[in-house]
C-alpha cells in the first residue's frame, strides 16, 4: 500500500522528499552550530557567539518550516489517496456477487481505512522525516569522531530491531479491533433496525444488553492493542535513554582526554538526543506500520478484485428456461431447505406458494445470485440449449419491503436515467401509482423524503413495480410485492404485468380466486 501511495501523485511525492531533505539539512546545520557557539562563549568572543546563535535560530526554524511544508503536502496527498481508495472499494462492493454484508462495508470504509491512515500512512511521513534527520546528524557526528559514529550506529541497529519483539502481537491486536468493530456495527444494524418495536414493548434492557455484549469485545480488543503499543513505546524509550547515556559517557571521556572540545560535547549531546529520539520515533512508527500489514493487504486485495467482472454476462433476450437441480441450502444452525427440481419456461406466469419456512424468498435470492446454495445449481438456458451466465440487471425483483433512494419518484422509477422518463409516466399509470400523485403537489416530480417517510408502503411497492417494467425486465420476481396495496388495485396491477411477455414468478398468500386464475400454473413448496 505504501508503494502505491507514493505512486499516486509523483509531483507531491517529489516535493515532499525535497522539502524533507532540505529541512533535515538545515536542522542538522543548526545543531552543528552549537559547537562553534559554545567555543566562542568559552573564548569570550561575544560577537561570534551572537552571530552563531542567530544562525542556529534561523537555520533551525527554516528547517522546521520546510518539514512542516512537507508534512502538509503529505497529508494532502494522503487524503486524495484515501478518496480514491473509497471510490475503488465502493466499486468493488457494487460489483460483488453475492453482495457483502452492510456492516462489513461500513467497517471497511470507515474504521479500517482510519486505522490504516493513523497507523500505516501517517507514520510513513514521520519515518521519512526521521531518516533524513538521522542521515544528516550521522554525517555531522562523523566530522567530529569516527568511533563515536560507530558507537551510535551499533546502538541504532539494536533499537531498530526492537519493534520485531512486539510487532506480531500488535498486528494480531489490530486485526482483532477491526474484526470486533465489524461485529459491533452488525449488532447495531440488526437491533436498531427494529428500534420502534423495542420501544413499543419497552425492551430497553434487552437492547442495552445486546449492544453491551458486542461492544465489550471491541473494548477488550482496543485495550489489548493499546497495551501492546504502550509496551513497545516503553521498550524503545528505555533503550533511548540508555543509548544517549552511553554516547554522552563516551564523548565525555574523549573530552577529558583532550580529543574533543567542550563545545563538541554540547553538539554531540544535541545530536545524540536528536538521533535516538528520532530512532524511538522510527521504531515506534515501524511497529505501527507492521501492525497494519495484513489489514492493508486485505484492503488492497479487495480493490484489485472485481468479482464476476471478468466473466462475460449473457443477455436474457433469448432466454428459454430457468431450472433448479438438486438445490439445497444449509444454515449454520443445522436447518436445511431442500427444493424440488423446478423448470420454468420463458414467458410463463407462475404463482409460487408454500408454508412459511419453505424457502420461497430464499429461492428468489439464489436466483438473483445474492445467496449461494450449499448444494445444487440454478441453470439459465437459451433457445438453443446453451447455458447462460445471466445479466442480473435484466431480472426485476420486487421485495415486500422495497428500497427507494433520495430523489424524485420519477428518479426512483427510472433509477436516475432521464432517458426513461416518458416510460416512467406510462408505467406509473399501469401500476395504479398515478392516482397517488393527486396527493402530491409535484406529482411524479415529488421528492422522496426518507427521513419523514412521505411515501406509504404501498406507494413504494408501486414504484418498484413500475421500475421493473420500465427497465423491460425479462424475468420478474415479485415477493409479496403487492402486500401493502389494496385488492382492487392489486388485481389491476397483476393484469397489466401479466400481459407483458416477461417471465413472472409471484409469491403471495392472500390472492382472490380470480387473481390466481390469471397465472399459468402454481408451484407449491413444502417442508
Amino acid at each position: 500500500m505504501i508503494k502505491s501511495f507514493f505512486k499516486s501523485n509523483y509531483k507531491y511525492t517529489f516535493i515532499f522528499i525535497v522539502s524533507t531533505v532540505i529541512g533535515g539539512a538545515l536542522v542538522a546545520y543548526g545543531s552543528y552550530g552549537w559547537t562553534p557557539a559554545t567555543d566562542s562563549l568559552k573564548n569570550l568572543d561575544t560577537k561570534k557567539f551572537v552571530l552563531w546563535i542567530i544562525l542556529i535560530v534561523v537555520t533551525s526554524a527554516g528547517g522546521r518550516v520546510m518539514q512542516f511544508l512537507a508534512g502538509y503536502l503529505f497529508t494532502k496527498q494522503e487524503q486524495e489517496y484515501f478518496h480514491n481508495l473509497r471510490k475503488k472499494l465502493i466499486n468493488h462492493y457494487y460489483e460483488s456477487k453475492p453482495v457483502d454484508k452492510l456492516s462489513n462495508m461500513q467497517n471497511r470504509l470507515t474504521n479500517d481505512l482510519k486505522i490504516i491512515s493513523d497507523q500505516a500512512l501517517d507514520p510513513v511521513s514521520n519515518v521519512v522525516l526521521c531518516v533524513v534527520d538521522l542521515v544528516f546528524s550521522a554525517y555531522v557526528v562523523l566530522t567530529f569522531n569516527f568511533w563515536l559514529l560507530c558507537l551510535i550506529l551499533v546502538l541504532a541497529v539494536i533499537m531498530l530491531y526492537l519493534p520485531d519483539l512486539l510487532s506480531k502481537q500488535l498486528e494480531k491486536a489490530t486485526n482483532e479491533v477491526s474484526s470486533n468493530y465489524s461485529k459491533y456495527i452488525d449488532t447495531i444494524e440488526k437491533w436498531l433496525a427494529g428500534l420502534a418495536v423495542l420501544q413499543r414493548y419497552r425492551s430497553k434492557t434487552k437492547l442495552s444488553a445486546a449492544l453491551a455484549r458486542s461492544s465489550s469485545g471491541l473494548e477488550k480488543a482496543t485495550v489489548i492493542r493499546d497495551k501492546k503499543s504502550v509496551e513497545l513505546r516503553n521498550l524503545t524509550y528505555t533503550a533511548n535513554m540508555v543509548a544517549q547515556g552511553a554516547v554522552l559517557l563516551a564523548t565525555g571521556l574523549l573530552v577529558l582526554n583532550h580529543q574533543l572540545t567542550i563545545g563538541t560535547l554540547m553538539s554531540i549531546a544535541n545530536f545524540s538526543s536528536l538521533i535516538f529520539s528520532q530512532l524511538v520515533n522510527v521504531t515506534s512508527q515501524i511497529g505501527s506500520i507492521k501492525s497494519t500489514r495484513s489489514l492493508a493487504d486485505s484492503v488492497m486485495k479487495e480493490i484489485k478484485e472485481l468479482p464476476n467482472s471478468e466473466k462475460k454476462e449473457d443477455s436474457l433476450t433469448n432466454f428459454d428456461t430457468l431450472s433448479t437441480h438438486g438445490l439445497v441450502l444449509q444454515y449454520p444452525n443445522g436447518e436445511k431447505i431442500q427444493y424440488p427440481d423446478i423448470q420454468i419456461k420463458a414467458g410463463e406466469k407462475v404463482l409460487l406458494s408454500g408454508d412459511s419456512g419453505t424457502g420461497k424468498s430464499t429461492l428468489f435470492k439464489m436466483i438473483l445470485n445474492e445467496i449461494k446454495p450449499t448444494q445444487g445449481k440454478i441453470v439459465f438456458k437459451d433457445k438453443l440449449g446453451k447455458i447462460l451466465n445471466p445479466d442480473y440487471s435484466q431480472i426485476g425483483y420486487i421485495p415486500q419491503d422495497p428500497v427507494v433512494f433520495p430523489g424524485t419518484i420519477e428518479d426512483n422509477i427510472t433509477m436516475f436515467n432521464s432517458r426513461l422518463n416518458k416510460k416512467a409516466a406510462n408505467w406509473a399509470q399501469k401500476v395504479q401509482l398515478a392516482t397517488d400523485f393527486e396527493k402530491f403537489p409535484d406529482g411524479i416530480k415529488t421528492v422522496v423524503d426518507l427521513d419523514k417517510k412521505n411515501l406509504s408502503g404501498g406507494q413504494r411497492q408501486k414504484i418498484i413495480l413500475a421500475r421493473t417494467e420500465v427497465y423491460n425486465s425479462k424475468i420478474i420476481l415479485i415477493d409479496e410485492g403487492t402486500s401493502a396495496i389494496d385488492s382492487v388495485a392489486t388485481e389491476q396491477i397483476l393484469k397489466n404485468i401479466l400481459k407483458e411477455p416477461a417471465t413472472v414468478i409471484f409469491i403471495a398468500h392472500n390472492l382472490t380466486d380470480e387473481m390466481v386464475q390469471l397465472f399459468d400454473r402454481r408451484i407449491n413448496l413444502s417442508k
